[in-house]
């Protein structure tokens, strides 16, 4: 059994978007619910710390930072008509993405094998100096350059499912081969990137990898996507750390897409990544909470990504399924990939 550590806090509750908005603090609350009675072993649960000013500008400017800051004990603003803030808002961002950070320190310290942070607001969405998408800083791609930066790794793998391109993630490493970001989302939707022809440039062409896939894909397709091209290029990258954009707004219950995946699907991607992470990296991983608006659904995944991050990585991998309406856009993003990569 592997040891895992969940990064979570009730301040996540204190950021406020709106009334009947979707990224609402029931999601995380709801999540916090589900962890609370699991009662498994091996669960180690860690509070979050702030990320410092220091650690933001590592993917976002100074007056973008400032001007997030300067929304702290208002009563609303808003950055867009998605992405509005309440009095609290700033500070619990600060605590988002510290929170990624808190459960990479925890394994690269070896305090757990991997960890999930339960975190919000969001934050792929969120560009060098742009709100968007209900995310003020972007946790993830922080957490990255931290990784390197900070910790002196080379390599590091960013896997992003939410069912929305992580346009934030892909723009701050897109002339970076320093980071493989690789996304499946439904695509066309919001926010209209991410199509097979956006895979890097300069010295990044090759490593941002976009699986753009209609409404209504499901498991099969999802998990064929992983074992024909996701896990064989993050093989090839062979990163030193595994980050997971782990959104749930593809469940099929959920309000805000039109994607068919299941809890076994989440299950299914999370044993590959796991398994990958163990051959390429001793395991190192963690899954970081984005989208995802139905609350049972989002419980339920969370709990299977969960369940499955304490399992050894040796368990065997179930077959995809057919999912044979997937193959064209994975050949068609193998062939957007050229050339091929020249790394150490």
């Amino acid at each position: 059994m592997l040891r895992t550590a969940l990064v979570t806090d009730r301040r996540y509750l204190n950021h406020h978007p709106g009334r009947a908005h979707p990224e609402r603090p029931e999601r995380v609350e709801a999540m916090i619910e589900m962890a609370d009675g699991l009662g498994r072993e091996g669960l180690k649960f860690i509070a979050p710390r702030e990320a410092t000013l220091e650690e933001l500008a590592l993917c976002h400017d100074g007056d973008y930072i400032a001007s997030v800051a300067r929304t702290a004990g208002l009563d609303h603003y808003a950055f867009d008509p998605d992405t509005r803030t309440s009095p609290e808002s700033y500070r619990t961002a600060l605590l988002a993405a510290g929170g990624v950070l808190t459960a990479a320190e925890a394994v690269l310290e070896a305090v757990a094998d991997n960890a999930f942070a339960i975190v919000r607001p969001p934050g792929h969405h969120a560009l060098p100096a742009r709100a968007m998408g209900f995310c003020l800083f972007n946790n993830v791609a922080i957490a990255a350059a931290w990784l390197m930066q900070k910790r002196g790794l080379k390599r590091i793998a960013i896997i992003d499912w939410d069912v929305h391109h992580g346009n934030g993630t892909q723009d701050i490493f897109y002339y970076s081969s320093d980071v493989l970001y690789v996304s499946t989302h439904q695509f066309p939707h919001y926010p209209g990137t991410g199509s097979i022809d956006e895979i890097g440039e300069g010295p990044g062409e090759g490593f941002t990898v976009n699986v753009p896939m209609p409404s209504m894909f499901g498991d099969a397709e999802y998990l064929r996507a992983f074992d024909e091209l996701i896990i064989p290029v993050c093989q090839e990258f062979k990163p030193e750390f595994v980050l997971v954009s782990a959104g749930f707004d593809c469940h099929f219950r959920d309000p805000l897409a039109s994607m068919r995946v299941t809890e076994s699907g989440f299950l299914g991607m999370t044993r590959r990544i796991k398994r990958m992470a163990a051959e390429c990296c001793e395991g190192r991983m963690v899954a970081v909470l984005e989208g995802g608006y139905d609350l049972k659904a989002l419980a339920d995944s969370g709990q299977a990504v969960i369940d499955e991050l304490g399992r050894d990585a040796d368990e065997p991998v179930s077959p995809a399924g057919d999912g044979d309406r997937v193959m064209p856009i994975i050949e068609r993003a193998r062939n957007a990939r050229a050339p091929i990569w020249k790394m150490d």
